[in-house]
């Protein structure tokens, strides 16, 4: 009986110590993971930072998007900013016609580099003009 005794506590003893290293193991693998995983303050901090420095005004992305350097082109582009900074005019057309606009000019221009603006202008004058926008 005693021999017995002996040879449980040995096996128990055996069983606890691979179960401590199984535990150890598997939070050591956890920690990994949420280490790898989750990001830190610094790089949530540093993304949200770089999000807000890309930023740019409407003025600017159209002036420098659709290549306007003519007077007339950038007076277009204020009269533009203008409205959708009243709510007149909506900013996902003035943004889903900037986009138009430069494939256009990217796919028309084989021989020459045509500015989008030359696209731009008509365009969103033609969809206003359906919605009853004048510009």
């Amino acid at each position: 009986m005693l021999l017995n005794q002996l040879r449980l506590m040995r096996i128990s003893s055996t069983s606890w110590l691979r179960d401590d290293t199984c535990s150890l193991g598997a939070a050591l693998v956890v920690a990994l993971l949420c280490f790898c995983i989750l990001p830190t303050s610094a790089q949530q901090s540093s993304s949200a930072n770089s999000r807000q420095g890309r930023q740019l005004t409407l003025k600017k992305q159209l002036t420098v998007g659709l290549k306007a350097v003519t007077p007339g082109d950038k007076a277009f582009i204020d009269k533009v900013v203008i409205k959708v900074d009243e709510g007149k005019l909506p900013r996902s057309l003035v943004d889903s016609t900037f986009l138009w606009a430069r494939e256009k000019a990217d796919a028309r221009s084989y021989a020459r580099s045509l500015r989008p603006m030359v696209y731009f202008q008509p365009g969103l004058i033609a969809r206003s003009k359906r919605l009853g926008i004048e510009l």
